[in-house]
């Protein structure tokens, strides 16, 4: 049977992703509330392995787009709006719960959850609409490549709380081994991939042999940090930033792409199908507060930070508008939460990347209704993007 409902799930995915097509909103949306509907009568642990593949992916994947040329030219000047960003966008969060009674522990899981944006939907709305080459985007990748070394931090630490490790000397080791470990593999990566280089480009005589030897990299260095009590998906990361410094970053992007896509899309489908019965919310005032607080704190957040690293005032608010989807940072946290606030967790970002969608695909109505319509120019793609849009 495991043959019978794996490829119902993958049919029914399938349909799912030609309906966001046809009605223009981001494909995570039905596939998650497709889990929702389906989780009854669909055995998903015969999907199980997809899942964590599709996480390791995903990991693996922003690793590999950090290499240092990519981060100085778009975080020269999105740092500091980076830094009000996190500032705006977790910290009331985490005040709010510990405000309604949270614990500080369940606190600290809802503030991740909502500090965020989702890098998946924000990307593929960019690509979707045509927005790459507008001045603001510049402004939002840099946010979001700061947005994803925060959220590997606070994951390494919330994994850390997971494993009973909550003292703050155990949470500064986590953090501090974290930060050990990757500028070893950055170093690591430098001396001995860029020596193997030459050796790996005659061996490597095929597109099957790039994804055979990454395929199982990843999963022998994701599951020997998991084995080691470390979280797998910072393992997949410190992979990516290490393959990231090499020339076969992009043949190894291109070649492991569609594999991505298809665990994506099963990670997200079993988010919804794994969801729990949703009978009673422990809070629908705080849900309601929260995902006010999550709108306006990115918007607030964003187009602070925005005017601070120099973007007008129209960029910057333009930029805030496409900021507000949350997607898969904040459900891999929320997985990893306590059953007492994953219902909240979840709701939020549904709600989140279902509003945060609608408006962005709105900004620039949005946009010319507060600051007047501007007169459209070409543009040439910046260096930094072009490979986005090949």
């Amino acid at each position: 049977m495991a043959l019978l409902y794996s490829g119902l799930a993958l049919f029914l995915i399938y349909l799912s992703i030609l309906l966001s097509r046809r009605f223009g909103i981001p494909a995570l949306i039905p596939i998650i509330f497709l889990g929702l509907l389906t989780k009854d009568f669909l055995h998903t642990e015969h999907l199980h392995f997809f899942v964590e593949l599709g996480l390791v992916l995903l990991f693996f994947f922003i690793g590999l787009e950090f290499n240092m040329e990519k981060l100085k030219s778009m975080t020269a000047k999105a740092w500091k709006a980076g830094i009000a960003d996190f500032v705006i966008n977790f910290f009331p969060p985490f005040g709010l719960a510990l405000l309604f009674g949270f614990s500080f522990v369940e606190a600290l899981f809802l503030a991740t959850v909502a500090y965020p944006s989702s890098t998946s939907i924000i990307a593929k709305l960019l690509i979707d609409y045509k927005r790459l080459i507008n001045p603001e985007t510049e402004l939002i990748l840099g946010i979001l490549i700061f947005e994803d070394v925060v959220a590997i931090i606070l994951l390494s630490v919330l994994f850390g709380i997971t494993q009973g490790q909550v003292s703050a000397a155990s949470i500064a080791t986590n953090v501090a081994i974290m930060f050990v470990v990757v500028a070893l593999s950055v170093v690591l990566g430098r001396l001995v991939l860029v020596r193997i280089t030459k050796y790996l480009e005659k061996i490597l005589t095929g597109a099957e042999d790039l994804i055979l030897l990454m395929l199982g990299l990843l999963l022998l260095v994701a599951g020997a940090f998991k084995a080691l009590g470390i979280s797998e998906v910072l393992g997949a990361f410190i992979l990516g930033l290490m393959f990231g410094e090499t020339p076969f970053a992009e043949d190894i992007e291109k070649s492991l792409h569609d594999l991505k896509e298809l665990s994506l899309a099963i990670f997200f489908y079993n988010f919804g199908a794994s969801l729990p019965e949703i009978t009673e919310l422990p809070s629908p005032l705080f849900l309601l507060l929260l995902v006010v607080l999550g709108i306006v704190g990115k918007l607030v957040g964003t187009y602070v930070g925005g005017r601070m690293a120099g973007f007008s005032p129209r960029l910057a608010f333009r930029a805030a508008l496409e900021m507000i989807p949350r997607g898969e940072f904040s459900i891999v946290v929320t997985a990893m939460a306590p059953k007492t606030i994953q219902p909240l967790a979840a709701l939020y970002i549904i709600v989140t990347a279902v509003i945060g969608s609608i408006v962005f695909i709105y900004a620039p109505k949005i946009v010319d209704k507060v600051f007047g319509k501007k007169k459209k120019k070409s543009k040439e793609v910046p260096d930094y993007l072009k490979d986005l849009v090949q």
